[in-house]
Formats: C-alpha cells, structure tokens, sequence
C-alpha cells in the first residue's frame, strides 16, 4: 500500500449525488442500508490517509468502456454476504509542485445489473463503452477483471499510480472539488463529506 501518504480526495457533483443516496437510505432504513453508508465512509476515509489503494485496477471491456486509468474497492452491503458494490475513482498528481497526490472519487453503485458501477463511471467520464481511450495506452492493455492474488494486484496499482501521477494528461473532472477534511472520515456520522466549499479554481 501507499503507507502514509496523505491524498487529497476530489468529488464531482455526481458523486456527492450518490454518497446523498447512501445516506438518505441510511437514515430511512437503518437495517437495510446503514451498513453499506457507514463502510463507504470508512473506505472513503482510508483511500485519503493511504490505508486503501483500491482491489484493483480496471481495464478496457467492450461495453463497459475504457477505465484503464481507474481503480475499484469493494465494499459490502451486507457483512455476511460478498461485496456487491464498487466504488471507483483515479489517480492523478498534485495540482501543484509539493501538494498532495489526489484520488478523484467517481461513482459508488451496484457492481451487477441496470445502472451499474461501470456504465455510470464511463458516462461521468463521458466515455463510451465501446471505445478505447488512445490517451491511456500508457496504462497498457489490461483486460477488465481482478484476477491474481493480493501481492499482485498491489504491484499493479502501484506501477499504475506512478505512471497515472507523472502523467500530465491525467487531470479531474472541471466539475471535481475538494472534500473538506473535516467532514468526514467519521463512520458514524450523519452527515456524508461533501465538497468544501468557497471558491475554487477549474481544474
């Protein structure tokens, strides 16, 4: 892992969107959906303080488009059942020398079915899902799957980091801003990280 690395995290509009979903069904149905809130949160928490880097890389997969500059974490809506939601973000390098890498949280949504976590990454990052992106050629030609066992997955996300934070062509979303560090990382809280506010520059 990143060990203690520090990231900025980045959010678009969407993906607060959705982190307001969790936790509306949160609220309504403690039971049911309070589980998957709260590791969300803990996973969000741990992909800022570099106690997490993700499962995974993604790859390129006809129909689920072209996210070979894009990571993946589990996390579980239910604690006695496998993971069956993704959240998906990328890396790039700091906004300015001696700043802090950043990781740009994409999307959190069922990994299966309708309206899953890929076609929703792909459409915020206005990609379609049959076309390869000739920009991330550099990431190589990995097929989408998260084969291999943990030692290996991690040198993976470890070249791909690298290659995605020295990489000028690797920058956010104009619509991505900053989470406010004092605003989440507090599984218990009621209130989900948003985007800081104030003004902010595009990126």
């Amino acid at each position: 892992m990143s060990g203690e690395q520090n990231y900025q995290l980045l959010v678009s509009p969407k993906f607060a969107q959705d982190l307001q979903l969790l936790r509306s069904r949160a609220i309504a149905d403690p039971a049911g959906h309070g589980h998957l809130y709260r590791e969300t949160l803990r996973e969000i928490e741990k992909l800022r303080t570099g106690k997490s880097d993700g499962h995974h890389p993604l790859g390129y997969e006809t129909g689920k488009g072209d996210l070979r500059d894009c990571v993946t974490a589990y996390v579980q809506s239910d604690p006695q059942k496998k993971a069956d939601h993704r959240l998906t973000f990328r890396e790039s390098g700091p906004a300015a020398p001696g700043g802090q890498p950043r990781r740009e949280l994409l999307a959190i949504k069922p990994r299966q079915g309708s309206g899953n976590i890929y076609e929703h990454t792909s459409a915020r990052l206005t990609r379609h899902p049959d076309d390869r992106q000739p920009g991330l050629n550099q990431f190589g030609d990995r097929p989408a799957s998260s084969g291999g066992n943990q030692t290996a997955r991690q040198a993976e996300l470890d070249a791909k980091r690298a290659m995605a934070h020295a990489w000028a062509g690797q920058q956010p979303l104009a619509t991505s801003r900053p989470l406010d560090p004092a605003q989440f990382g507090k599984a218990g809280k009621t209130t989900p990280p948003g985007p800081s506010k104030g003004p902010h520059k595009e990126i």
